[in-house]
């Protein structure tokens, strides 16, 4: 592309890249929170990784349902009501005092927030010519890597100088203004989505394929926003650091993830989407075993800081390929583009399992034995599964 033509394209990622970040940054901000939650409220770990069973749970339903709502409505306008109602809901999520009421805060912020994924990235899609739609997307998934690293760094402040009440405050009122000035602006998709109809559903359900994007999108999110979320428990029970020395390892193992997903972008246009699937989830899962049974602390840093580095690579290729399949025949003999609505169909389930199910195991094991353990039996299921992504024909959906 040449830079004019590029120019454009690049600022429209840029904003939507912005608004994924807050979208993603106010689910992650509970991870490092999570000592301090499971103190207050006096939870043992499962109950706290349960957290993000919520947020993944409300995820779940906002995603499968949402294009119900950008069919009434275009892209555009979904990702304004999905940033105004999170920012919302942090407000609220600042005034609860019971368990209850934070339980049910957080499912609502996944409802709200599940909006975005499908409609932002159909707005990717739009906007990025197909030759380049591997790297468009990694420049989008930079936007949940700025959030690992922010997320940490805010936890800390809000302890050490107010309240987590207070944070989320401000990180509502954030949201809600950067909603507000998006919808404001003259860009956007103006498309509608599709809403799940039945026939273009149960085409997309029949394919064998789309079941194993399911289940590497299930496992890339394990390894990545699973491991994520219980690791600052982690670092606290099982390895003895301070609540902040472990937020700062946290921000730190992210900051080094940060250019991952171009590298992996960039390798999936080189090397095959296929290639670059198995080698990040086979590394990431290694890392993540090695990660449990290391008791040196050097060591500890390294699996640390190379865990996320692996695990991120992933998503560019995944999403290029999940997004990118089109031109499926239907029952009918019509041609429709899907990519959309399998995004809606595969990443509810993949979140619900990836980034809910998993830590809530994680610290069912926690309880039982160590976290550590837990860790190692995620990272062997991960490397099991990197296996399946070699039987996946990206041949029909782009490079190999």
């Amino acid at each position: 592309m040449s830079g004019r033509a590029f120019n454009p394209v690049f600022r429209g990622l840029l904003f939507l890249a912005g608004l994924f970040f807050l979208n993603f940054t106010t689910r992650v901000i509970f991870s490092p929170l999570l000592p301090r939650l499971e103190g207050e409220f006096h939870l043992d770990h499962a109950a706290a990784g349960s957290f993000f069973l919520l947020i993944s749970t409300g995820y779940f339903f906002s995603i499968l349902t949402s294009g119900f709502v950008s069919t009434r409505i275009n892209h555009k306008k979904t990702i304004v009501l999905s940033t105004f109602a999170a920012g919302t809901i942090l407000l609220v999520l600042s005034f609860c005092t019971t368990l209850f009421w934070l339980r049910f805060g957080l499912l609502s912020l996944g409802l709200a927030a599940g909006l975005y994924l499908p409609s932002g990235l159909a707005s990717v899609v739009r906007l990025v010519p197909s030759a380049y739609l591997a790297r468009g997307m990694a420049v989008h998934e930079l936007a949940p890597n700025f959030g690992f690293i922010v997320a940490p760094i805010l936890a800390d402040m809000m302890l050490r100088y107010c309240s987590w009440q207070q944070g989320l405050r401000w990180l509502g009122f954030l949201m809600i203004s950067i909603g507000v000035l998006y919808n404001l602006t003259g860009g956007g998709c103006q498309e509608r989505g599709r809403s799940l109809d039945r026939l273009t559903s149960q085409a997309i359900l029949s394919l064998s394929e789309f079941w194993l994007m399911v289940l590497l999108f299930s496992l890339a999110i394990c390894s990545s926003l699973g491991v994520y979320a219980m690791l600052p428990l982690f670092l606290t029970s099982d390895q003895g650091m301070s609540p902040e020395r472990a937020s700062r390892l946290l921000a730190i193992s992210r900051l080094a993830a940060l250019a991952m997903p171009l590298v992996g972008g960039w390798l999936g246009d080189r090397l095959g989407n296929r290639v670059v699937m198995g080698g990040s989830l086979m590394m990431a899962g290694l890392c993540t075993a090695l990660l449990g049974l290391t008791v040196s602390s050097f060591w500890l840093i390294i699996f640390v800081i190379l865990q996320p580095m692996f695990a991120v690579c992933f998503f560019p290729s995944g999403f290029a390929v999940l997004s990118a399949m089109s031109g499926l025949t239907l029952g009918s003999g019509l041609k429709e583009r899907v990519g959309t609505i399998a995004v809606s169909l595969c990443m509810p389930v993949a979140f619900l399992l990836g980034g809910g199910v998993a830590p809530v195991l994680i610290g069912s094991i926690g309880d039982h034995a160590s976290i550590g353990i837990g860790f190692m039996v995620t990272g062997a299921a991960v490397i099991a599964g990197a296996m399946l992504s070699f039987f996946v024909s990206c041949e029909k959906y782009g490079k190999k």
